[in-house]
């Protein structure tokens, strides 16, 4: 049996991903990375090898841990998430714990353990009220569409709205979770004319970009990247609005990039972002529009996302070279 090694001896410490989203549908997952520092107070000490493990399993999903990189997986539970009320941020947490090898002067093998709590925030994707997308007519507040109005998209042009829903979250519930709180994106900060005026939309909104960095690492011309994921572009943050707030969801026949005052963003995707989001009510709704039990699952239409997905170490990449040149 290996002793533990001497607390004056060894000090462990764990770095890296220990925070996650998660925004909807299977496979649901959240992946996070994450590394362990051993700094050796007494000399002669050296180190051998770490092993990785769930040491407290999440209370409303799965999590898995490679057990020589540390990587991470989190999967939230469909039927849990489906039993929350419609438009609810949820967190769930746990726990990891990896175990250090080492040896001492003497060639002893001890083992030093730490453990790190792991915190999922499981939200919806979403514009605020006031937003306005560019419709057949003109632009109009998300607040006064309906379904049957046509919108624009990027690639299909007009597009019937399919279903319109929205939530409002109290001031309050923003102070206690700031997960909750609206991105900014302020007028002309991500070109001119993008957005025409501020808009507000949810932290896992996701947007449009493109340029030579997102073609040159990822071999597509246009990417979509959440908008908490742009919080360190000038002009964009998260901010702690006023009063209350609506958020609205907009679903049409498939994935698609809207108009939102300039901006380029993403329609409701249910073959990832909303399917346990939603109330029972509004899955049973969603199922008699589009003749199907399972409306996330039903073929390609809704599988499919408009262009690639970007997380938030790929959105960084692309991000960083153009911020160290601003």
């Amino acid at each position: 049996m290996v002793s533990n090694a001497p607390r004056d001896a060894v000090e462990v410490i764990i770095t890296g991903d220990t925070t996650g989203r998660v925004t909807g549908s299977p496979p649901n997952d959240a992946t996070g990375d994450l590394d362990v520092e051993v700094d050796f107070r007494n000399p002669g000490w050296s180190f051998s090898f770490s092993t990785w493990d769930i040491s407290d399993a999440p209370d409303i999903g799965t999590a898995t841990i490679d057990p020589n990189t540390g990587e991470w997986t989190y999967t939230v539970d469909p039927a849990e998430f489906d039993a929350l009320d419609d438009g609810e941020i949820v967190q769930d947490t746990f726990e990891v714990e990896v175990s250090v090898f080492v040896f001492n002067p003497g060639g002893r093998l001890f083992v030093e353990t730490e453990t790190q709590q792991i915190s999922i925030n499981i939200e919806g994707v979403c514009f605020v009220m006031g937003t306005l997308i560019r419709a057949v007519q003109g632009y109009q507040k998300v607040e006064d569409l309906a379904v049957g109005d046509k919108i624009w998209t990027r690639d299909h042009g007009p597009q019937e709205i399919k279903w319109i829903e929205s939530s409002a979250v109290r001031k309050g519930q923003m102070k206690r979770d700031p997960a909750l709180q609206p991105v900014r994106i302020g007028k002309n900060s991500l070109g001119l004319g993008q957005p025409r005026e501020d808009i507000y939309v949810s932290q896992q909104h996701r947007v449009l970009v493109c340029g030579p960095a997102v073609e040159l690492l990822f071999g597509e011309p246009e990417a979509l990247v959440r908008a908490s994921d742009l919080c360190h572009w000038p002009g964009v943050d998260i901010v702690l609005p006023d009063d209350d707030i609506r958020y609205y969801h907009i679903l049409l026949d498939r994935h698609e990039i809207l108009d939102a005052d300039g901006v380029p963003a993403e329609s409701l995707f249910l073959g990832e972002e909303a399917l346990y989001q939603l109330s029972s009510e509004a899955l049973q709704e969603l199922s008699a529009i589009f003749d199907t039990d399972m409306p996330g699952l039903d073929g390609p239409r809704f599988g499919l996302a408009a262009r690639m997905l970007l997380r938030s170490y790929e959105a960084q990449a692309i991000l960083k070279p153009a911020l160290s040149r601003a």
